[in-house]
């Protein structure tokens, strides 16, 4: 469902989410900055921490299901 069938991708991805949310905190003084970063969390997660969740859930499923026989 998600773009991205790569369990590694979704955690990058999270991760930078993450510190752009950080970002905005210690920049709360500086109104743009801060909602230029909360933008760009948003853009990492797809939406929503629920939207990235799924969507990581959704890579480790698809990992476990094609993975290739011994």
């Amino acid at each position: 469902m998600y773009c991205s069938t790569s369990v590694t991708a979704q955690l990058v991805r999270g991760a930078l989410a993450v510190i752009s949310i950080a970002g905005a905190i210690v920049l709360t003084p500086h109104f743009w900055p801060a909602v230029g970063l909360l933008g760009l969390a948003i853009y990492f997660m797809r939406g929503c921490p629920a939207c990235w969740l799924t969507g990581l859930m959704d890579a480790i499923r698809f990992r476990n299901e094609h993975k290739p026989l011994p």
